[in-house]
């Protein structure tokens, strides 16, 4: 097992393709995204269809949500997006889970997200500097593919959710990276709907940003000192507070209460 660039994350397995490997020189210059359009296959089972013969197709990277294997260096082209687009940016394959699965798609999303920031991080890169494959086929008029488009729409999501999600995951690792004087102190975290109001009051008062849970990512938490979640019954990791009641009013007074006494 390795780990990508930065000292926290997700492990990154590698296991090396010995077919559709060009072994040609890369200098890679972003991050192409892809969606593997085969529901229910795993990173492992990818590695292993590109692996078995000859497919003049290949990625950096596949991804599920479990598991983050990189079959090709990243110094070396692989064949994922017509030669431009191949010559010039590293590559990730999304697994898309069987059915609609919500937990198995949100863990594919943070792992590409950590994948590709921390890649944005070691090369110096921003969300700039990423692309989804339908805009390689729009920039270079070589493919006509449009992944993860329609991927991320069949869960509500869209390329500049990931775009920002992305902005915020970069930056949280920058910070971790670099040590904790640029933290963020407070975090807030709210589901959608009822307890906003609550979370806003909150945020208000600590003087903090509040991000939905939906659209969390690794970076985020790593850059925050104290994490607050409004609502519900659980949380995204262990030392965060949650603040909640039976329903929504009464989840708004304990964050007054909190506000007036300091205590949960």
């Amino acid at each position: 097992m390795i780990k990508g660039g930065i000292a926290t994350g997700y492990e990154v397995r590698e296991q090396i393709l010995v077919n559709n490997r060009p072994q040609e020189p890369l200098q890679p210059q972003g991050f192409v995204i892809h969606s593997t359009a085969t529901p229910g296959a795993t990173a492992q089972n990818e590695f292993n269809y590109f692996n078995s013969e000859y497919r003049a197709a290949s990625a950096h990277y596949f991804v599920d949500w479990s598991e983050i294997i990189r079959a090709i260096p990243e110094n070396e082209v692989a064949w994922h997006a017509g030669h431009t687009g191949n010559h010039r940016f590293l590559s990730v394959e999304m697994s898309e889970p069987q059915g609609y699965d919500t937990d198995k798609f949100h863990e594919v999303w943070k792992r590409t997200l950590w994948l590709v920031a921390d890649a944005c991080v070691r090369y110096g890169w921003t969300q700039k500097n990423v692309f989804s494959h339908r805009d390689i086929s729009l920039n270079y008029g070589e493919s006509n593919h449009t992944d993860p488009i329609d991927y991320f729409k069949t869960y509500g999501y869209t390329w500049e959710d990931l775009l920002m999600a992305l902005e915020g995951e970069i930056d949280g690792l920058q910070k971790n990276n670099g040590g904790g004087d640029d933290q963020v102190d407070n975090l807030i975290l709210v589901g959608r709907g009822a307890d906003e109001r609550a979370a806003g009051y909150l945020a208000d008062y600590l003087q903090a940003p509040i991000l939905y849970l939906d659209r969390l990512s690794k970076g985020y938490l790593d850059a925050a000192k104290k994490i607050y979640v409004v609502g519900g019954s659980s949380k995204p990791v262990e030392r965060a507070i949650l603040i909640s009641g039976g329903d929504r009013y009464a989840t708004c007074q304990k964050v007054l209460d909190f506000i007036r006494t300091g205590k949960v």
